[in-house]
């Protein structure tokens, strides 16, 4: 039995092929045997591929200048973090409620909070989540049934 292959259908009968008219044998093609309604056509080759002997250098010239404003920029991120270290006051503190360190980075003049690790969200969610495990173990300290026999 054969189950990989879709049936061949035979084409009905009455229907002839049609000749093409547009196939023309091209100079240098092959003969080949099949009837003038399944071959193909080669497209023109179309123009021929340059090759720039001068890209190796303009490849360089442009890696080069990539380089160096990859420089130019570390340079000036590097002035950017000296001054930003200048007026941020960094510093770790362990949060009593949940019990887990927070890096907070502070404006020196203004004592305000820049940026914060864990964000005071996630800190509020330990605390919700902290209160929640510790009423459902009360609870269940509670309702400690003895049994006897």
């Amino acid at each position: 039995m054969d189950f990989g292959n879709a049936p061949r259908l035979a084409p009905p009968p009455g229907l002839l092929a049609v000749n093409r008219s547009d196939v023309v044998a091209q100079p240098g093609s092959v003969a080949v045997e099949l009837p003038p309604e399944k071959t193909v056509q080669s497209a023109s080759a179309g123009t021929a591929v340059h090759v720039e002997v001068g890209a190796q250098a303009r490849d360089m010239q442009s890696r080069a200048s990539g380089e160096r404003r990859a420089y130019d920029s570390d340079r000036n991120g590097r002035a950017s973090n000296q001054v930003l270290d200048e007026t941020v006051e960094r510093k770790l503190v362990v949060d009593p409620r949940t019990r887990s360190v927070i890096l907070q980075k502070k404006n020196k003049d203004t004592g305000e909070t820049v940026s914060q690790l864990p964000d005071e969200t996630l800190i509020k969610m330990r605390v919700y989540t902290r209160q929640l495990a510790e009423r459902d173990r009360q609870m269940q300290e509670n309702h400690h049934v003895e049994r006897s026999a």
